[in-house]
């Protein structure tokens, strides 16, 4: 366990509730979080990172075959402690309902990410070395197809996200799919990052004040507009290698370019190369 002395948390959050209609064809009536990649599941794999980040508590929302999560990850021991919490009406809501039915259990600032990624270690180390009390990470251009857009201030000297292979960090202005003529992108947004109890609340408050079902509200979708009032910074590693594997296309660029890309990045760590 190697977890960074400039880190204070101690909790994460994984998102495991969506159905994952568009990998039907790679994984039938799994959860998108049990795919496999080289016989090892995504989200076994993010809790391995987890606990060598020095997380000791994991909470898994789940809501889309709960039950397979449990039969997978129960039997399983060197991990970190794991709380399960249902998100029912899964099937009508958004990643923002699934925080917001687990928030009485979730008391202290977390780290939040998707069930649906496959990244590099410094993914986790980049945001928890973070010395602030939110960042939300975000990467150069990665040609996914399903890019969601961080746009803001950049604080640094390299603007062109699509080429600068530099860490900058700035001030969220909003975070979507949709063209912000006014704005400058920054980055793409990654699915994970930290979130603090103060920007939590403002999260859940502004999911409540709109709730109505059926709600699709997804949880950057709530820091977009709470950044207009609340400082969110983002922290754009460039060269981040990783993907979100929401459909085949995300599958096939996983297995044949980013796994091969974070195995020879990580081979060459352990070996000083």
């Amino acid at each position: 366990m190697n977890k960074s002395p400039f880190s204070r948390i101690n909790t994460a959050v994984i998102l495991a509730a969506g159905m994952g209609v568009r990998l039907r064809n790679v994984i039938g009536v799994c959860p998108k979080g049990l795919l496999e990649i080289e016989g090892k599941s995504l989200i076994i794999r993010s809790l391995e990172r987890l606990k060598s980040e020095g997380i000791d508590r994991v909470v898994i929302v789940t809501g889309f075959q709960d039950t397979m999560y449990h039969k997978h990850l129960e039997p399983l021991a060197n991990l970190p402690k794991i709380e399960f919490i249902h998100s029912p009406r899964f099937a009508e809501t958004g990643s923002m309902h699934s925080l917001f039915v687990a928030q009485e259990i979730l008391q202290d600032d977390f780290l939040l990410l998707e069930s649906d990624l496959l990244y590099e270690s410094r993914a986790l180390s980049s945001v928890l070395n973070y010395e602030g009390p939110d960042v939300v990470l975000a990467s150069g251009k990665t040609g996914s197809n399903d890019e969601v857009y961080i746009y803001g201030i950049n604080q640094g000297k390299n603007h062109n996200y699509e080429t600068s292979s530099s860490i900058v960090s700035g001030d969220i202005a909003a975070i979507s799919k949709q063209p912000r003529p006014h704005l400058q992108i920054q980055g793409e947004l990654v699915g994970i990052s930290i979130i603090s109890q103060n920007l939590f609340r403002r999260m859940c408050a502004l999911h409540e004040e709109n709730l109505t079902f059926p709600c699709s509200n997804h949880y950057e979708e709530c820091i977009s507009e709470v950044s207009s009032e609340w400082v969110v910074p983002y922290l754009r590693v460039g060269d981040l290698v990783w993907t979100e594997i929401d459909d085949q296309f995300h599958f096939d660029r996983a297995i044949k370019i980013i796994y091969p890309r974070i195995k020879q990045q990580e081979t060459s760590n352990k070996t000083g190369l």
